[in-house]
């Protein structure tokens, strides 16, 4: 044989082992669930964004409150003139608190103010919708894979799918069940997890 026909059986065998590189159990997905499980996945998601954007609404009326109020006893201010400034900055530093990860002692001047316009009850509803959050998406999954046939249920999806449901419902507290699903959003949206 000559050198070409060598070359030409080694590329024949490179593209043989890269087709089929893809075919055990363990790293496919099944073809027949992927719709399925990337619709669960996006869902998941969806209601983080419905979630946040609940958060931003309630920060939102919070801010406009406090801006009102400041408005109204101090007249305009400087600190005041640029109020899209101020409701951005207030906005997102109340939706910073409003996280189950945050650390929510603040001292910001500003605190008392928010507590006085119900921050503290924001706050309290806010974790409830968390805590109701994590066990539909818990329930979500394991309803999912309960669907799924047993054989399907032995692959590498459905046993990562099982591994982030129990990571979310044994964490003991908001903030570890938040880090649980933010590492799983992670883990499909930016890792190429299956």
């Amino acid at each position: 044989m000559t050198i070409d026909k060598y070359f030409a059986l080694f590329l024949l065998l490179i593209g043989f082992i890269c087709s089929h590189a893809y075919d055990n159990e363990e790293s496919e997905i099944d073809k027949e669930t992927l719709p399925s499980h990337h619709q669960l996945i996006e869902a998941m998601f969806n209601e983080s964004v419905k979630l946040t954007g609940y958060a931003f609404d309630r920060a939102g009326e919070l801010c406009q409150k406090l801006l009102d109020e400041e408005i109204y006893k101090n007249g305009p201010s400087e600190a005041f003139t640029d109020h899209e400034t101020f409701q951005n900055n207030c906005v997102h530093r109340v939706v910073s608190r409003l996280d189950p990860t945050a650390y929510r002692r603040g001292n910001h001047p500003d605190d008392i103010l928010l507590r006085k316009y119900g921050f503290d009850n924001a706050l309290k509803v806010m974790d409830q919708k968390y805590a109701e959050f994590y066990v539909e998406i818990v329930r979500r999954i394991d309803a999912y894979v309960r669907g799924l046939f047993r054989e399907q249920r032995r692959k590498k999806s459905a046993r990562n799918l099982r591994r982030w449901s129990r990571k979310i419902k044994k964490a003991p507290t908001l903030a570890k069940k938040e880090t649980a699903f933010g590492k799983c959003m992670r883990f499909y949206y930016f890792e190429g997890g299956v």
